[in-house]
């Protein structure tokens, strides 16, 4: 899927994978050796998460039900637990590097979907409006 940050006009993710059953939200990333820029995981729902045993840190974008960013963590380390947060109604587990460079903030809007939104073109990291 893409995840699209709709605010900025930048990509979060062009390979992200959709984790909604128990045992897939629970496994997440874990045994994971590189999670490439590009790369993911939308947890659904979702308002905590934990690396342990995770060999590598992530990015992590907590996420209300419309889709607005609710919180941002960079750089999480493996062994490391966010407990709880309580407006976010999924999470996304993107490389180190994804939150900075797509320069997305609290209270940006997230279009998730298997194909481009109308419009958009691709380039690098950048999603353009086309026209």
């Amino acid at each position: 899927m893409y995840v699209v940050n709709r605010t900025r006009g930048t990509f979060l993710g062009v390979d992200i994978h959709r984790a909604a059953g128990f045992r897939a939200r629970l496994l997440g990333l874990y045994g994971r050796r590189k999670l490439s820029l590009g790369d993911g995981l939308w947890l659904v729902p979702c308002r905590g998460v934990q690396t342990m045993g995770m060999r590598a840190s992530i990015d992590v974008v907590f996420l209300n039900r419309e889709l607005r960013v609710v919180r941002i963590y960079e750089r999480v380390a493996p062994g490391n637990v966010i407990w709880w947060v309580p407006t976010a109604h999924s999470a996304l587990e993107v490389a180190v590097g994804a939150v900075a460079s797509s320069e997305t903030h609290v209270g940006d809007w997230v279009h998730i979907a298997d194909q481009l939104p109308a419009g958009f073109v691709k380039s690098p990291n950048v999603c353009l409006p086309h026209g």
